[in-house]
């Protein structure tokens, strides 16, 4: 025990010890609701010891009471690590899986109006003209109900390309809000290193620096560490973000042909912040965060049926499968089903707009193709015709064919006259087709040696190519306006041609395509559909279940990082009464060392 004078100190640094574990203990029950906190523990110690002597076994020493180590964050650093990983793991299945089920909701599967109506309506239609192909109130159903199927098709698609814009406004969003991160990290930084090297603890400041970290976890992956001057290093992506003296901001750029855009770091020669060819798995760790989930969501591109490519069979070749031309078939289809596992079939966006847009491809020009039939015909010279502005122009979409002896032949895609039935009306029309695309005539018609041919026209009238995909699609209106000229009657007048309307119906059972490369079988429109179906509920399985998994995951180490991090107010309660009775006995401990000293003092002075 302290002698004399030094007493007083022990007494004293009691005091400061209890009043400064009561001051912590307050801090922690006022801030025991603020989101973030740390609850902090004030860490006491002997003070140094003085020697007096050397005993026959031990050291004569005395100490003059207790110091105040620390007052320190109550924190697990590897829980930490563990729940900003699975964060942001969550982040990332959270952004497919909301992805997912909005495109569910725009084909009205889970709300009773979907768009398997529209499809069955528009059968219904075509299956009462077969018994009456001349009914003008047939063919006013079958042009309202197709009116109806590509109106819904051409909204869903048009409803796709909105969210994948609202989708590229959230990346854009999101890559916003992890620079705000990272220079609000940098900023604390600055303020942590001026306050800790000073000698004192910046816990409120830490904590405010740690709950940026958890949020700048779930938008991306991260790792850090600090270093001897309190200075937190951030690198996302593997790239360094934060460092001593900057942040190195993340930006974005515009994917070229596209509205779309691409994250990438500026200060590092605009390197992409993403791998395209990276496969994204568990296994490789690297299915972490929002952003990246966005991204696969999102896609890079608007999708077509184009995109969806169509597997050759040998049975179709004259030679099978060791004809010259069902090996380059097969080469370029493998290469199309590479580029579409690797960019379109992640995407549910792309995915489903690609599938859509098959199935209204498929169904569009198969019915096209039986009321306006097409073959070859062939020309020694390039076939020309005078457009709109009175100008003289080679028609578009001819294939050059060479001959062994070196002569060309332009081949172009024509209507089979021969094969063709007309409409009603006085002039025996041929060539109506029931779907048109925006500002594109079906055929250009020209005169070749005093015989009217209507060759195929590829471009619209603006010069560019045009297809039968959605957003280039709607209903032909010369068919609309006089109904009389869609072509279902036998030339001649003939009579009603039943067998050409039925084959619009038969078309319905034709296995036209695939889903998707790994969906090798054909199906028809009925089963194409439902399998577009199915894979949303397989996809949305798979991802919700994901979901959970995670949500499990990162709520159970949210809490075990409550249990060691939150404030108890029974604890700290027991804590105040523990230290205001340390804080009275220190007290009552200087009072009498005080009166003994007196005491001395007074009868040495006697």
């Amino acid at each position: 025990m302290a002698n004399g004078m030094t007493g007083l100190y022990v007494g004293v640094s009691g005091l400061h010890s209890a009043q400064t574990a009561l001051n912590t203990t307050a801090h922690n029950l006022s801030n025991m609701n603020v989101k973030g906190y740390t609850r902090q523990q004030t860490s006491l110690s002997t003070s140094a010891y003085f020697k007096i002597g050397q005993g026959a076994t031990q050291e004569k020493a005395y100490g003059i009471g207790v110091d105040t180590i620390a007052i320190r964050r109550v924190r697990d650093e590897l829980i930490d690590k563990a729940y900003r990983q699975e964060s942001g793991r969550l982040g990332y299945y959270s952004s497919q899986y909301d992805a997912l089920t909005e495109v569910e909701n725009l084909f009205g599967e889970m709300q009773g109006v979907t768009f398997e109506d529209a499809l069955e309506d528009f059968k219904a239609s075509i299956n009462e003209l077969s018994y009456e192909p001349e009914s003008t109130i047939k063919r006013g159903a079958l042009i309202q109900m197709a009116t109806s199927f590509i109106d819904r098709a051409s909204s869903i698609y048009k409803s796709l390309r909105d969210y994948q814009t609202t989708l590229n406004t959230k990346v854009d969003n999101t890559v916003k809000r992890i620079n705000e991160l990272g220079n609000t990290i940098y900023d604390l930084n600055k303020q942590i290193t001026r306050v800790e090297l000073s000698g004192e603890r910046a816990n409120d400041l830490r904590d405010q620096r740690d709950a940026a970290l958890d949020e700048l976890g779930k938008y991306a992956k991260i790792s850090y560490q600090e270093t001897d001057n309190r200075t937190l290093l951030v690198t996302v992506e593997g790239m360094s973000f934060v460092t001593e003296t900057t942040v190195n901001e993340m930006g974005t750029e515009l994917i070229e042909g596209t509205t779309l855009l691409r994250p990438v770091w500026p200060v590092f020669n605009n390197r992409t912040v993403f791998n395209d060819y990276e496969e994204i798995t568990a296994i490789n760790n690297n299915d972490i965060g929002e952003l990246k989930g966005l991204l696969i969501a999102r896609g890079n591109a608007a999708a077509s049926y184009k995109d969806v490519p169509v597997l050759p069979e040998a049975k179709d070749y004259a030679q099978g499968a060791a004809d010259p031309q069902y090996q380059a078939d097969m080469a370029e289809y493998e290469k199309k089903a590479d580029y579409y596992n690797k960019y379109i079939g992640p995407s549910v966006i792309l995915s489903t707009m690609a599938s859509l847009d098959k199935l209204v491809n498929g169904i569009v020009t198969s019915l096209n193709d039986i009321l306006c039939p097409n073959t070859t015909y062939d020309s020694a010279t390039k076939l020309t015709y005078t457009d709109a502005k009175g100008n003289t122009a080679e028609i578009p979409g001819y294939e050059v064919i060479t001959a062994a002896n070196g002569t060309v032949t332009y081949r172009y895609s024509v209507l089979d006259k021969e094969a063709s039935s007309v409409g009603m009306d006085a002039e025996e029309t041929m060539g109506t087709e029931l779907f048109s695309r925006n500002n594109t005539e079906r055929y250009i018609k020209v005169n070749v040696n005093g015989e009217d041919v209507y060759v195929f026209n590829t471009k619209n009238e603006f010069g560019n190519d045009s297809d039968y995909t959605l957003g280039n699609l709607g209903i032909n209106q010369e068919a609309a306006q006089h109904k009389e000229k869609i072509p279902l009657s036998l030339k001649n007048d003939g009579g009603e041609d039943m067998e050409r309307a039925m084959a619009m119906l038969d078309a319905w059972d034709v296995k036209f395509a695939a889903l998707n490369p790994s969906k090798y079988a054909k199906e028809d429109f009925g089963s194409f559909y439902s399998s577009l179906v199915s894979e949303f509920a397989t996809t949305g399985e798979v991802l919700s279940d994901m979901v959970d998994a995670q949500t499990t995951m990162a709520n159970g180490y949210d809490a075990q990082r409550l249990r060691t991090e939150g404030v108890s107010s029974d604890e700290e309660l027991q804590n105040m009464i523990k230290y205001q009775q340390a804080y009275n006995a220190a007290s009552r401990y200087i009072n009498v060392v005080d009166q003994m000293l007196e005491h001395i003092i007074n009868r040495l002075g006697g």
